[in-house]
Order: structure tokens, then C-alpha cells, then sequence
């Protein structure tokens, strides 16, 4: 299944409000045609056709039909359409141990590069283990054709936008079994030119829904509006259809599937197909939609030419280079003969009565709905012939590996995202005016409301406030105040004893994608007690050799977190000002399963906050020198102190921790949540580790996330949290420390 995020919906639904319309009544209105346009649109559409047909007539008739909502195409229609189907695949996705998460659609757009979706592969891990599905459909006699399997490699090529939710990544050139070339499965052009199709035509969508095989879905995909670089349309895209091509009559990518709007009972919350409340939990397929959203392949393109025009392998997709052997359906066979039950999509048949084209194309009617279980997927052959299925023969993990051999994709070398929209390519840069660093309001103690529902900052004890980092000219005041959130300095580690957000969901801005990091040092403090860029230095943006700087600067408070505001351009500002080395902790590069899942838990309290529109506190930072662990991940509470490891004359923290903090509307009362994350196995011995082994050693190794007690929290972190003790949610207090190992497990 695939997993879509609420605030993702979200994003969807603020711009469905900004576009005023009804899908049902806009449908209405536009009819099956005749279309209005503009005598300057008409002539655009015909330049596009003919460069698309190359033939005057052709284009002109097709112009016509466009105009007129006729139906009636030339026979090739579906072969055309044929071919574009062999550049589109099903995405397994599957974690760092190569377990399958989910499913997910996408298409080769150039020589070696596919595009799906930012919320399919939000970073290069995601894709690092993951394995695209070509061929994975039927024949025309309804039978199965065989699967061809290609891995993916990030560490040559990975973009990323969170904004237009897309992503482009590299696939490698011959697939896991080695007898097949990627080239042979071609690409679909991407063309920039904005007006490829018009509100009133129908797209055609090809897709895997739930993983499924491959399918088409025609005749309900009217093209109802464009709004920016959005269009909406109707159709019947489901789960596993996120990252799924739109396509126009002529067989002209006009949008990447990614989202949509559900249907809402009167409480405002999401309905699935049978009447019942939408969680976050389900799959995106039982939700009701009621319209869905595509990125324009012009927005997507444009971006491109911006972010990554110099990179060599984006420039044949840039260029709108013409896969080989394009228009080969249109050739006559060499040798017409038996028809071959798997491999190419188009073949030709002779039999007595003649000649005759053979187009596999699959077309759902809207007959009846019947729900399919899906068998399982098919395990894939080991290097030695065997069958693996992800699992050691004992039943457990091995490490990814099947059967004790090599792991099922290879991690490909240097898997920094260096081509990222994360990392450092300026686009839109950040902007930080410290001129009024004095008026920042600040974290809000009555953020949630008055007497009871306050939530003032942590307190630090008697013992620890010689640490504490003091204003400049101010010997009794430590908190720094930003833009929605605060942060209060240990100076002798030159790291946040804390730092505490605010977030407001109905106030969520959509302030387009962040590009470059452009991080300050606060004026209002000391400099030598905070870790700036002489640490972490700067990385070039192709250096793919991390050993002497494995650390990056990572966010205590989320860019996302503090971005919120009455207006798009303050939202802009006050998460730009996230962007101070005082917000900043060391954090390897490389993420992995467990710093996902970390990060994930703001995502999950996020989520929930947009969706409702409500208000959340979300609170974290460092534990200090707290007890080792030894052969277990968590550390006992009570247990002695242990010194932190240094790296780079600096100490690196063993375990970070969090707490979400909510208003329960069901019985009006505080609700919190703690979690600690250890990444103890990653860093309790790298001032040891000698620095040829150290990046292989740090990668071998997993963080751990567990939901504690904020009881235990005071005790590891020595701060005071107040009335949040009462508010815990208890679900680690009632048994124990709970390990978090999906997002499932996260109860707050």
C-alpha cells in the first residue's frame, strides 16, 4: 500500500479553496465539448500538435476534435499509447534492510532518470534500496508477462522538490538479472511548454494502483482547471497511482499524479469510500476523493532548468531528446510471425486471414468494483540462482542480506544527496534580517491557553545554570527569542539545552521550496558558545568523501515547524529564522531507517495538527554526557553519567529527545508525549575509530527510537518540565519504555 501524509491532503485542500470551483458543477459546465479557445490558443495548440505529429494534416485534424470533444482517433492512437506504457513502472519501495514498504508508480523521463513523487522518495535512502517494476502487466491473452527488475542509484542522481512534490532519480543502466538494458524500455519526453491540454479534454492515466498491474484508466479524467502549477482533473487514480503520468490525447506527459481532495463529513474530517472516518494510518486508496491534483510537467520542467540545468545527465531530458527506436511501433516487423508471449508490448500476428497489430492495453470498465487481494510479490533470485526473500533462514533480518549473501541492492558508492534541492543548490535563499533580533516575540507559554493548558519552558537546575549561555549586557536573561520558538544555550558545549516551537495548523503557509542553507550565528550570545561552519565546514556540492566531516548541520526546531504566519511572506521569514547555529545539533549525513522514523514523529504531530487546524508544542534537544547504555540501546534513567565522544575538538551527543505536546478536545485536557532517540552505536567510540573505517562503521550502524516517560526525561536530562509529568500520555509509564520501530507504534 501507499501511506499519503495528511499534510500533504492539506496542501491540496488550501489550494482547492484558492481555486473557487466544484468539480461537479465545473464538470457539468464543460460538457463533452464543443471547447472555447481563443484564436492565439488555437494556434499555440496546432504549432504543439505539429511538432508532435509532424503532419499538417494530422495536426489539423487533431486541433479539430480537440475543439469539437470528438472522440475518434487514428488506429495508432493505441499503439502510441502502447509504447508510452513500456516507460512506465511499478516502484516497490523497501527500507535499508530491503523489507517492502509499499508500493508507488513512476516513468523513465530521459536516459537513466525516472520521476515520481517527492512523498515516494522524499530522500536518496528511499530510493537506495527500492527496485522499479518494468513489465509488470498483462498480455493481450490475459496473461502475465515476466517482471523486469532494475535498482536504483541515487549517489549518481537525485533531486528532489518538496514543493511540487516531485523527484528525479537515477536507475541503473542494466537490470538484476543482467540481461536487460534499461534503454530498451525508453523514456517519455517532457515538454515545457505551458497548454498541453485544455480544461473540457480528457487525460489518460497509466498507473499500478495498490501495487497492482499496470492499468489505464480513460474516459473520467476530464482536465477541469489549471491553478499555477497545479491542474485538477477527475479520474479514478488510486493507491500506488502517486507518481503515476497524465497524459494528453497525443501521448504528451501533462502532469505527475500526487494527491487530491477527500470528501468531508460535517465535523470537517475525511471520509472513506464506505462512509467511515479517514486515519492517517489507512492507505490512500479507501479515501473518498472527491477531485485530484496534478504537478504541471511545464512547472516541473521549469524547475529543473533552474536547479540542475549543468548536470549532464539532465540535460537529454532538458533538450526533450527522443528515446531510441521512438516511432519503431510504427515500422513494419522484420519477420512477422509467432507472436512472442512476453518482451516487447507491440507485436505483429499473421494467421490465415491476415495481418493484424497486437496492442496489449488494459481498459477498466465501470461495470462493477470487486476488491482483489494482492498475492505476494514474487521473491527475487539470488546471485547464486536461489530464491531469497529478505529474511535470514531463520526467519530474522540479515541485515538486508537474503540467505546470507550480498544485500538484495548494492548501496551505491557515495550516496550523498548532492544533487538535492536539501543540499545547498541556491534557488531561493534564506533570508534572515538580524537588525531585529530583539524584537522576536518568542516561544508562547499560553500558546495552548491559560492556567492549566500553560506550557512554560523547561527549567534548568541550581547545578547547571553556571552553563548557561547569557544575553550580551543582560546577566539574568538566557532565552533567545525567534520567530514562534525560543532556544536557551549550554555554553560550555555550545549546544541547546532546548528548543521549543510553537506550531499553529491553521496558519501553515505554503512558502514554495527552501534552496541552500545560509545559517548565522546569533550576535545576542557569546561566539565561542556556539559551533559554527568551522565545524561542519562547507561541503562542496558534488563532494561525495564525507570521512573528514560526517556531521551536517541538522534543525532542533524544523524549518516546517516554525513556518506558519497570517501571510505567506511572514511564514517565509519566521521559518527562515530557523536557520541560526543556535537551532543546530551535529547530525550524520547519512540518514537511515531510525532518523526517518525520528524525524517522522514531528511529521505524524504536524500532520494531525494541519488537518484539524489546531495548535501543537513541540519541544527538544540534546542529552548531556548522559549513561551508557553498554549492550542495551536505552539507558538507564538513574545510571551515572557518561562523557559524550568527541569529534573535531567537539562532543556529540548519544542520545536527542522530544515532546509533543497537544490540546485533547475529547476531554479538554493536556496531552504530552516524550521520545529519546540513541545513536550511541554510531558515535560512542568515533574518537577511536580510525578515519579509513569510520563512515563504514557509522553507516553500519541503526539509531534507535523509543517512547519514554517524561518522569525518566527529567531524570536523563536533569530539566524540570513542569506540569507535563501530569499530561503524559502513559503509554510508556504503564509498561516501560516502548521501542518505536514503525510509525504504527507512535501513540500519543
Amino acid at each position: 500500500m501507499m501511506l499519503i501524509k495528511p499534510s500533504l491532503i492539506a496542501g491540496s485542500e488550501r489550494r482547492f479553496k484558492q481555486a473557487e470551483f466544484s468539480p461537479d458543477a465545473l464538470n457539468r459546465k464543460l460538457g463533452d465539448g464543443p471547447i472555447e479557445m481563443t484564436v492565439e490558443k488555437m494556434r499555440l495548440r496546432q504549432r504543439q500538435l505539429l511538432a508532435e505529429t509532424r503532419d499538417v494534416q494530422a495536426a489539423e485534424i487533431g486541433l479539430e476534435r480537440i475543439i469539437q470533444g470528438n472522440d475518434l482517433d487514428s488506429i495508432n492512437y493505441l499503439a502510441k499509447g502502447a509504447a508510452a506504457a513500456r516507460s512506465v513502472c511499478r516502484i516497490q519501495l523497501r527500507d535499508t534492510k530491503s523489507n517492502l514498504l509499499g508500493y508507488g508508480s513512476g516513468f523513465l523521463i530521459g536516459p537513466g532518470l525516472l520521476l515520481t513523487n517527492h512523498h515516494v522518495f522524499g530522500r536518496p535512502t528511499d530510493a537506495a534500496n527500492s527496485i522499479a517494476d518494468f513489465n509488470y502487466e498483462l498480455d493481450a491473452s490475459g496473461q502475465e508477462r515476466v517482471p523486469v527488475r532494475f535498482g536504483f542509484e541515487p549517489g549518481r542522481f537525485f533531486y528532489t522538490n518538496d514543493r511540487l512534490d516531485f523527484s528525479v532519480v537515477a536507475v541503473a543502466p542494466t537490470s538484476l538479472s543482467r540481461h536487460e538494458e534499461l534503454e530498451d524500455w525508453g523514456w517519455l519526453p517532457l515538454s515545457g511548454a505551458p497548454g498541453k491540454a485544455d480544461p473540457g479534454e480528457y487525460l489518460t492515466i497509466i498507473q499500478h494502483p495498490s501495487g497492482q498491474m499496470k492499468q489505464v484508466c480513460v474516459r473520467e479524467n476530464k482536465l477541469l482547471k489549471y491553478v499555477g502549477d497545479f491542474l485538477w482533473y477527475n479520474t479514478d487514480t488510486t493507491a500506488g497511482s502517486s507518481g503515476s503520468p497524465a497524459f494528453n490525447r497525443f501521448w504528451q506527459v501533462v502532469a505527475l499524479h500526487h494527491s487530491g481532495v477527500p470528501r468531508k463529513n460535517a465535523q470537517g474530517r475525511t471520509l472513506t469510500k464506505d462512509g467511515k472516518v479517514w486515519k492517517p494510518s489507512m492507505d490512500e486508496s479507501s479515501i473518498d476523493w472527491i477531485a485530484n491534483e496534478g504537478i504541471r510537467t511545464s512547472a516541473i520542467v521549469a524547475d529543473l532548468k533552474v536547479a540542475v540545468s549543468s548536470h549532464p545527465l539532465i540535460r537529454p531530458v532538458l533538450d526533450e531528446m527522443d528515446p531510441p527506436g521512438r516511432h519503431e511501433i510504427e515500422r513494419p516487423s522484420p519477420s512477422p510471425g509467432a507472436a512472442t508471449p512476453y518482451g516487447a508490448n507491440v507485436w505483429v500476428e499473421q494467421t490465415v486471414d491476415g495481418t493484424s497489430l497486437v496492442v496489449p492495453i488494459r481498459v477498466p470498465l465501470p461495470i462493477f468494483r470487486k476488491e482483489i487481494p494482492l498475492a505476494p510479490t514474487a521473491p527475487l533470485p539470488s546471485p547464486a540462482g536461489g530464491h531469497g526473500n529478505g529474511r535470514a533462514p531463520n526467519g530474522g533480518m540479515d541485515g538486508g542480506k537474503r540467505n546470507g549473501g550480498t544485500p538484495l541492492i548494492a548501496p551505491p558508492t557515495g550516496l550523498l544527496p548532492h544533487i538535492s534541492a536539501r543540499n545547498g543548490l541556491p534557488m531561493e535563499a534564506v533570508h534572515i534580517d538580524q537588525s531585529t533580533l530583539k524584537s522576536r516575540p518568542g516561544y508562547k507559554a499560553n500558546f495552548l491557553g491559560t492556567g492549566k493548558f500553560s506550557v512554560p519552558l523547561p527549567k534548568i537546575p541550581a547545578a547547571l545554570k553556571s552553563r548557561i549561555a547569557m544575553l550580551k549586557g543582560r546577566s539574568r536573561q538566557s532565552e533567545l527569542k525567534y520567530f514562534n520558538y525560543s532556544v536557551v544555550m549550554n555554553k560550555e558545549r555550545r549546544l541547546a539545552f532546548f528548543s521549543c516551537v510553537n506550531i499553529d495548523g491553521s496558519k501553515q503557509q505554503d512558502v514554495g521550496k527552501r534552496e541552500g542553507d545560509s545559517w548565522l550565528r546569533d550576535p545576542r550570545i557569546d561566539e565561542d558558545a556556539q559551533i559554527g561552519d568551522e565545524f561542519y565546514r562547507k561541503q562542496a556540492t558534488f563532494e561525495a568523501d564525507r570521512s573528514k566531516n560526517p556531521f551536517d548541520r541538522g534543525h532542533l526546531v524544523r524549518r516546517l515547524d516554525a513556518t506558519w504566519g497570517d501571510t505567506v511572506a511572514a511564514a517565509k521569514q519566521h521559518g527562515d529564522d530557523s536557520f541560526h547555529f543556535t537551532n543546530c545539533s551535529p547530525q550524520f549525513f547519512s540518514f537511515n531507517q531510525g532518523k526517518q522514523l525520528w524525524a517522522g514523529l514531528e511529521d505524524y504531530t504536524r500532520d494531525v495538527l494541519l488537518e484539524g487546524e489546531e495548535k501543537g508544542i513541540v519541544m527538544n534537544g540534546p542529552v548531556f554526557d548522559g549513561p551508557d547504555a553498554q549492550e542495551s540501546d536505552l539507558p538507564n534513567p538513574a545510571g551515572r553519567p557518561h562523557k559524550d565522544p568527541s569529534f573535531g575538538g567537539v562532543q556529540i551527543p548519544k542520545y536527542f529527545w522530544k515532546i509533543l505536546i497537544r490540546r485533547n478536545e475529547d476531554d479538554d485536557a493536556l496531552k504530552a508525549a516524550a521520545f529519546l532517540m540513541s545513536q550511541r552505536k554510531q558515535v560512542m567510540e568515533i574518537d577511536r575509530i580510525q578515519e579509513a573505517d569510520m563512515l563504514e562503521r557509522m553507516s553500519e550502524e541503526d539509531v534507535s527510537v523509543f517512547q519514554v516517560s517524561i518522569a525518566d526525561l527529567t531524570k536523563l536530562t536533569k530539566l524540570d518540565f513542569g506540569n507535563l509529568a501530569d499530561a503524559d500520555s502513559h503509554e510508556a509509564t504503564s509498561v516501560g519504555p516502548r521501542r518505536i520501530e514503525s510509525y504504527e507504534d507512535i501513540r500519543i
